[in-house]
Order: C-alpha cells, then sequence, then structure tokens
C-alpha cells in the first residue's frame, strides 16, 4: 500500500493527525499532487489547523484555477477564521464556475449573511429556485426574514421546511468530479462539509445569536 493510500485509510478512519504526517511523507516525493493536497487540506481543517488547511487548497487553486470545489472547500476554512470577506470571494468564484449548482448559492447565503443580509436572502431564494426542496435554505431564508421584520413571508419559509422535513428525506445531488485528480467524492463534496457546518449546533447557535444580535448594514 501506498503512502497516500494508507494516508486517505487513515483519512477515512478519522486519524487525522496521523494521515498528515503521511500526506506530508508522500507530498515531499510529489509536492503538486493535487489529491494529497486536498485530503491534507480536510485533515488540518479538522483538528483547526485552518490556515495551513487555506495553504493546501490555495497551492491546488494555483494549478487547478476552475475547480469550485476547491474555492468552496477553502471558503469553510476561511469561514473558521471568521475572514468572512475572503470566504464569499471565494464562494463568489464557485458561483461564477457552477452557476447552475444551488449548493454554491445556500452554501454563500450562510456566509454572506454576516456582510450582506440582502445578498444572503437573494442567494438563498436563488438556491431555492434551482433546487424547490432544500429543506435548510428554506429555514435559513425564513430566519433573515424573521429578523428583518417580514413574518409573513418568514412563516411561509418555515411552513414549507416543516413540509419537506415531514417528506421522505432526499440526498443531495453529487457535485461534478475535480479534473485531473481523483477525489473521493462520497467523503468529501464540499455540499457535505458545508451540511455539516450548518447543521451543526455550534453553528447553529452562533448564527441564531447573530440574527438576534441584530444585523448593521455596512
Amino acid at each position: 500500500m501506498s503512502k497516500l493510500e494508507e494516508a486517505k485509510k487513515l483519512f477515512n478512519t478519522n486519524n487525522f493527525s496521523e494521515a498528515i504526517e503521511l500526506f506530508n511523507a508522500f507530498l515531499i516525493e510529489e509536492p503538486n499532487h493535487a489529491d494529497a493536497l486536498f485530503f491534507r487540506g480536510i485533515c488540518n481543517r479538522k483538528i483547526e489547523n485552518y490556515q495551513a488547511s487555506i495553504n493546501d487548497f490555495t497551492a491546488i487553486i494555483e494549478r487547478l484555477s476552475d475547480e469550485a470545489t476547491i474555492y468552496s472547500e477553502r471558503a469553510v476554512s476561511y469561514y473558521h477564521l471568521k475572514n468572512y470577506k475572503a470566504a464569499v470571494e471565494d464562494l463568489n468564484k464557485a458561483v461564477e464556475l457552477e452557476p447552475s449548482n444551488p449548493y454554491r448559492y445556500s452554501s454563500r447565503a450562510y456566509i454572506r449573511a454576516y456582510i450582506d443580509i440582502d445578498g444572503a436572502m437573494a442567494d438563498y431564494e436563488k438556491a431555492i429556485e434551482l433546487d424547490p426542496q432544500d429543506d435548510i435554505s428554506y429555514n435559513n431564508l425564513g430566519l433573515l426574514q424573521e429578523n428583518q421584520g417580514n413574518m409573513r413571508k418568514a412563516q411561509q419559509n418555515f411552513e414549507r421546511n416543516k413540509e419537506l422535513l415531514a417528506s421522505t428525506p432526499k440526498e443531495p445531488a453529487p457535485l461534478p468530479e475535480v479534473k485531473k485528480q481523483e477525489i473521493e467524492e462520497e467523503n468529501l463534496t464540499f455540499w457535505k462539509v458545508m451540511k455539516q457546518l450548518i447543521t451543526s449546533k455550534k453553528t447553529q447557535q452562533e448564527f441564531s445569536n447573530f440574527l438576534k444580535s441584530g444585523f448593521k448594514k455596512k
């Protein structure tokens, strides 16, 4: 088994620090290997080494500048550093590259709300237009509308969210494969990462507290 395969195996069993050691050894031999950089970037984020994670994704972008998923992954790492401006800039690029992908809009909306609430609502509306079954977008759009005092529209979106949650859950559509390198999307799609981020108790509480504190337009 190669170092890369061993590192991925450790990754899949959540042994992120050990996986990083093997990815490091592999990247000494093949420093431009996008697959290894991608996995190491995820591992670094898992152990809260966010700047190292950003560096790994940046190294990939320097060689594969047309991959929306890489920009989106880097945006999540920027988000954890509370660098919302940089995160939104990366998600802008992801939207530009994949304008028909609803998850690009819903993920940008979540982070965009911290700096541009009107833009965030527009993004959620676009995500819903592209995917009317996106229950999270209905809920988060409702929260933003409620915060803006638009209770009627907020209630409509909360009701739609409840209807979708009561129906059979659907798996999100898979994202396109990253060109030139094989990346295991069943484990690492940006949407799965973003959904974990959005649905985590800690992050939802942070978002709720942000809304309760009131949004100040820049």
